[in-house]
């Protein structure tokens, strides 16, 4: 056996794990899943709750309306792009990591931004001390769920094999 056979052997079980690993499936599904149906699902909830708790103030402190709305928007937005990113994975479109990595920078940057937002929108008197670190726990949180996805995309064979060419 000489060394073009063994190293025509090891080019046909790359090839052969390849298209193992190809396919929407393990955790590339389970991050579909997640930009698709778990993620918008948890923050439309998350505007809803909040959105009532608040609505009592907005007469007597326009502020908290602002924030609410700011806020809203941005995670309105964010909803749009995890579902886009979420269904261009998932349906295997060319350049889809690439869109999901972009949305995932786009949370990184929000939850940066999040803790600061009462200020912002001019709601400091809801800017508490414990309110801000509460903030900034949620923030980075998210930010490390980010990171790790991110990091998975990236890395992840499975990805390489199912969007040949992608980052």
């Amino acid at each position: 056996m000489g060394k073009a056979d063994c190293h025509r052997r090891e080019r046909t079980a790359l090839n052969q794990t390849g298209t193992e690993l190809r396919g929407v499936k393990g955790w590339l599904l389970f991050l579909c899943l997640n930009l698709t149906i778990l993620d918008p699902s948890a923050v439309l909830a998350n505007l809803f709750v909040a959105t009532e708790a608040a609505k009592p103030y907005f007469d007597q402190h326009p502020e908290v309306l602002r924030l609410m709305l700011v806020n809203g928007v941005l995670r309105l937005a964010l909803v749009v792009a995890s579902l886009y990113a979420g269904i261009s994975l998932w349906r295997g479109l060319a350049g889809a990591p690439a869109i999901a990595g972009k949305y995932l920078l786009a949370v990184f940057a929000y939850s940066a931004v999040a803790p600061f937002l009462p200020v912002m929108a001019g709601a400091r008197e809801y800017s508490s001390d414990k309110i801000i670190a509460l903030n900034c726990l949620n923030s980075l949180i998210t930010m490390v769920y980010v990171v790790a996805w991110y990091i998975y995309l990236k890395r992840s064979r499975r990805v390489k094999a199912t969007y040949r060419g992608d980052p």
